[in-house]
C-alpha cells in the first residue's frame, strides 16, 4: 500500500473521518510522503505541469520591469526586499534577479530576495540554480518572521501559483443545508462522504460573498488564503503583496455551470478528477476566488494597487516590444520566433492569459500608479 495513504488510513482509524483539507494537506505537504516534499520533477516537460516562468524568461522581466516601478514607489530604500513563497525550480528567482541586474540597476543594488520553499528537494534546486548570484543577494527561510520583525518589512511579498495548491475545504450544497466533504476509509479505500461544517467560517464565507449555491452543487473554499494574507499584511511595513494565478471573482467562481467546483489533478500533464487517486504523486489544485482576496487582504489592512488579466498585465508593460526584432526584415530569425510563440502562450486570453488574473495590494503608500495595471486595468471587480 501506498505509504501516505496507510498513513492517512491511520489517523482516519484514530480520529475518525477527516476534512478534505486535511487530507489535501497530508496530499501535498506531508513530509518526504507528499507531493510537493517528496524527490521526483513536478514542473516543466518531464513534471506534471508548468507554469508561466517555465514558459520564457520574458516573464520574469517583466515582473523585475514592476518590482523596480515598485521600489520607486516606496522612495527608493537603500534597503529593500522581494519575498517569493514558493519558487518551484528557481527560474523565476533567476530571470527576476537576472533583468534586475542588467536593466534596472539601482533597484537591483539595493534589493534582497528571500524564497520560502516547502520543499527540500525544490529547495535544493533552487540553490544550484542561482548560484550565480552573489550569496547575499539570495537568502531561504522558513517563514515571514525570518525576513524581519512583523510589521518591518519594506518590499513586495509575492506568489505565482501559490495560492491554488493551498489545501481548501470542500462543501456541498443539500436541501437540508451546507455539508462538508470529508474523506473516510471504507472497503479497504478512501471515499468521500458528507458530514456537518467543521468551522462556522464556511458558512459565514459565502454569506459574506452573497453567494447561494445550487442544491447539489461542490465547491471549494480556501481559508487558507486569509490566513496566509494575514501573515503577509502583518509582516509588511510599507510595500505590496502580488498574487498571480488562475480563478476570477467569485461570482463567476460559484455559478451553477461549474457544478461540481474547480478541484482539479495533475499527474504527466494529464488532467482528472480524481483526488483519492495516485495520493502523493500528483498534484491538486482548486481556482482562486479573487474576490475573496480583495476583501481578507482589505481586513488585513491592505488596500488595491490593481486587478487585471495576465495577459494585460504582460502587455501593458511591454512584454511584446520586448521580443527580439530580426536583423533585417523578411529574414528568418529562429529566436526571435521561438520567444514570440512564448509569448503568446503567455498572454492568448483563452490560454494563460485569460485563465491567469495578478493582484496587487499595498500598504503605507499612498495610492501607487503601477504600469502593469492601468491601460488594461479591469473594472467592476465586486470585492463581493
Amino acid at each position: 500500500m501506498n505509504l501516505l495513504v496507510q498513513k492517512i488510513r491511520e489517523l482516519i482509524n484514530a480520529r475518525g473521518p477527516i476534512t478534505f483539507k486535511d487530507f489535501m494537506q497530508m496530499a501535498l505537504y506531508d513530509p518526504g510522503l507528499g507531493y510537493y516534499t517528496s524527490p521526483g520533477e513536478k514542473i516543466g516537460p518531464r513534471g506534471d505541469f508548468y507554469t508561466s516562468a517555465d514558459v520564457h524568461p520574458l516573464f520574469g522581466t517583466m515582473l523585475a520591469k514592476q518590482f523596480s516601478q515598485m521600489w520607486e514607489c516606496l522612495g527608493r530604500p537603500q534597503n529593500w526586499v522581494l519575498v517569493e513563497y514558493g519558487a518551484g525550480k528557481g527560474l523565476l528567482a533567476r530571470d527576476i534577479l537576472s533583468a534586475l541586474g542588467t536593466s534596472f540597476r539601482p533597484a537591483w543594488e539595493s534589493v534582497r530576495y528571500y524564497i520560502i520553499e516547502i520543499s527540500p528537494e525544490l529547495a535544493r534546486r533552487q540553490k544550484e540554480l542561482l548560484t550565480a548570484f552573489p550569496a547575499e543577494k539570495v537568502c531561504w527561510v522558513n517563514a515571514l518572521s525570518d525576513v524581519g520583525n512583523p510589521g518591518y518589512i519594506n518590499g513586495v511579498i509575492f506568489g505565482n501559483e501559490l495560492v491554488d495548491s493551498f489545501p481548501v475545504h470542500r462543501v456541498r450544497q443539500t436541501r437540508a443545508g451546507l455539508k462538508e466533504i470529508y474523506i473516510n476509509w471504507r472497503d479497504g479505500r478512501l471515499v468521500e462522504e458528507e458530514g456537518e461544517l467543521s468551522t462556522p467560517l464556511l458558512e459565514e464565507y459565502f454569506t459574506s460573498m452573497d453567494i447561494t449555491l445550487v442544491p447539489g452543487q461542490v465547491a471549494e473554499v480556501n481559508l487558507a488564503a486569509r490566513e496566509w494574507l494575514r501573515q503577509a499584511a502583518a509582516g509588511l511595513d510599507r510595500g505590496f503583496v502580488l498574487i498571480i494565478d488562475y480563478g476570477m471573482e467569485s461570482r463567476e467562481l460559484y455559478h451553477p455551470s461549474r457544478f461540481e467546483g474547480t478541484l482539479r489533478c495533475y499527474r504527466q500533464h494529464r488532467l482528472n478528477t480524481c483526488p483519492l487517486d495516485h495520493v502523493g504523486r500528483q498534484d491538486i489544485t482548486t481556482h482562486v476566488n479573487f474576490s475573496a482576496l480583495i476583501r481578507w487582504g482589505q481586513e488585513a489592512g491592505l488596500h488595491l494597487a490593481g486587478y487585471t488579466t495576465q495577459m494585460e498585465f504582460l502587455l501593458n508593460l511591454g512584454i511584446v516590444e520586448a521580443i527580439p526584432r530580426p536583423s533585417a526584415d523578411y529574414v528568418f530569425d529562429e529566436r526571435s520566433m521561438r520567444t514570440t510563440m512564448a509569448v503568446k502562450k503567455l498572454i492568448l486570453p483563452e490560454g494563460m492569459g485569460g485563465i491567469f488574473k495578478v493582484l496587487a495590494l499595498y500598504k503605507g503608500l499612498a495610492q501607487p500608479y503601477l504600469t502593469g495595471f492601468q491601460k488594461g486595468q479591469k473594472g467592476g471587480v465586486s470585492h463581493d
